[in-house]
């Protein structure tokens, strides 16, 4: 834990707020060079530039920081209740990522309207840096102290200070996102480089990041989640929705590009 890296008079620089800049810029880095080679190959019209990429890129920040404190705060409503104060206190930690998700879905689909840009071709170019940006984001949860696992009996448990007081030796689970992150991220450019379909890096997408937190919550359930049925807890039931999501999205984008559809038609057949 390092929650403030250094001081600057009377200000603290809050470890967590330095790695969610970090991410926010990398992320908007790699999807502005993903944007360009995108236009390259396809300068048909509704398709991104650059300067789409760096303008939605403010959308997607706001909408995607409103989104994440909202829906922590939300599920973590008992403990927020009685201090209004700290709902926006997000230099002290305590994001959702599917807040996040909700969030820049919002934003996205608004920008696409106002832009009359192709919603499928831009959300395939961001969601690699979306993946990418959580798994930077994840480390500043680790330094912070915030979003950690169940208490463990393993050699690499760690204990972190909260109210007060020190945890038991707990499971690291900024970092097991973190490295999950960065190896879905991966798998992402990989598959973006061979896509044959606007919307498969979408598809894939809601399936890496449902596996990931369904994980995820394995070390988690009844700390930041409730425990509802069958073992499982109310994040993981959203997962598996996702991931239902995610598997239908490939399926009818791929059947509609081979009956030669429209990819935004395909998308309303998903969401209707």
């Amino acid at each position: 834990m390092h929650p403030i890296l250094f001081h600057i008079g009377s200000y603290s620089v809050h470890s967590f707020g330095v790695l969610l800049m970090l991410a926010f810029a990398a992320a908007v880095y790699r999807a502005n060079k993903a944007a360009d080679q995108m236009k390259a190959r396809d300068d048909s019209p509704g398709t991104p530039d650059s300067v789409d990429l760096l303008d939605v890129s403010v959308w997607l920040i706001l909408a995607g920081v409103i989104g994440a404190r909202a829906l922590f705060v939300a599920l973590d409503w008992a403990d927020y209740k009685s201090h209004p104060g700290s709902w926006f206190a997000i230099w002290e930690g305590g994001i959702s990522f599917h807040g996040a998700l909700i969030g820049g879905v919002i934003a996205l689909v608004a920008f696409t309207v106002k832009r009359k840009l192709s919603f499928l071709k831009l959300v395939d170019i961001c969601v690699p840096s979306v993946m990418l940006g959580y798994a930077i984001g994840r480390i500043g949860c680790f330094l912070n102290g915030c979003c950690y696992g169940t208490p463990t009996t393993l050699p690499w448990g760690v204990r972190f200070f909260e109210d007060g007081k020190w945890t038991q030796p707990s499971h690291p689970t900024q970092i097991y996102a973190s490295a999950m992150g960065f190896l879905f991220f991966g798998l992402l450019v990989w598959l973006e480089r061979r896509k044959s379909f606007d919307g498969q890096i979408l598809g894939w997408y809601l399936i890496f990041a449902a596996v990931e937190r369904f994980v995820m919550e394995i070390w988690r359930g009844g700390v930041t989640s409730t425990v509802v049925a069958y073992h499982l807890t109310d994040v993981q039931y959203l997962c598996l929705a996702i991931l239902v999501v995610g598997i239908i999205t490939l399926l009818v984008l791929r059947r509609r590009k081979s009956l030669g559809a429209p990819a935004e038609q395909a998308l309303g057949a998903v969401t209707h």
